[in-house]
């Protein structure tokens, strides 16, 4: 059996070849985020270089209009709630007696609590149609990531999507764009082990190749894959070997 096994592995590194390739270091997402709404900058809580969670605020625009009309969306449902528990109130007791009382003073407390329920619903509609209005006038970070510039001050205009506020990079995670040889193009498969250091570094790191470029490069006669990678700086570099698996 152990035979067997030393037969086994020495097939596979017979025919297993390293590639050589050489890659750039680059952020798996990069976005210009602009916001939805208009109105003036208020905050602005992130600097250029600072590494910010998905969620994280980016910029603000002020509220104040929007938040006096949250609460008086608040106030009306309560209203329309005690409204509602009064109707249901009187309609459970008139349930109750429906055999006793004339047809048209039911019909009338039915449509009163009809009215009622609708009334109450409408209300929570308004609270979450000015919930979503103060959500758009946030910018919050779609992602885990760098922020790698700023378009606008505190005090600025806003003037909608076509305006992008903020750059930022994806971090930790990022990719390594790998360039080999176009004469490889048949030999390297999605899923085949990239073994690499970066520039400088003796420490070797492994990887897989996660997609591969459907054309090849005119100018150099290369073709382009890529790996995933975590925590590293875009715009290093480095060199590696592709271990194809036959």
């Amino acid at each position: 059996m152990k035979i067997f096994l030393i037969l086994i592995f020495s097939f596979n590194v017979i025919f297993a070849e390293e590639i050589y390739a050489s890659f750039n270091v680059e952020a798996s997402r990069q976005s210009k985020l602009a916001i939805e709404s208009i109105g003036i900058v208020s905050q602005i809580p992130i600097t250029i270089g600072q590494k910010v969670k998905k969620g994280d605020l980016l910029i603000a625009l002020d509220q104040t209009s929007e938040k006096i009309a949250l609460e008086n969306a608040k106030n009306s449902y309560n209203l329309a709630l005690a409204q509602y528990e009064n109707t249901k109130s009187k309609m459970k007791k008139i349930n109750s007696v429906q055999d006793v009382i004339d047809k048209q003073s039911y019909e009338d407390m039915k449509t009163q609590f009809n009215i009622a329920s609708l009334n109450l619903t409408k209300a929570k509609i308004n609270i979450d149609y000015y919930k979503n209005i103060l959500e758009k006038k946030e910018l919050r970070a779609p992602y885990d990531a760098i922020v790698s510039n700023k378009f606008i001050q505190i005090g600025e205009g806003v003037g909608g999507v076509a305006q992008p506020l903020v750059e930022i990079f994806s971090y930790p995670q990022s990719k390594l764009i790998l360039s080999f040889d176009e004469k490889y193009k048949d030999k390297v498969k999605i899923g085949d082990e990239f073994i690499y250091k970066l520039d400088q570094s003796n420490n070797q790191i492994k990887g897989k190749i996660s997609l591969i470029y459907p054309s090849i490069e005119v100018k150099t006669r290369k073709i382009y894959a890529e790996v995933e990678a975590s925590g590293l700086t875009p715009g290093l570099f480095g060199e590696g070997k592709i271990i194809t698996k036959d």
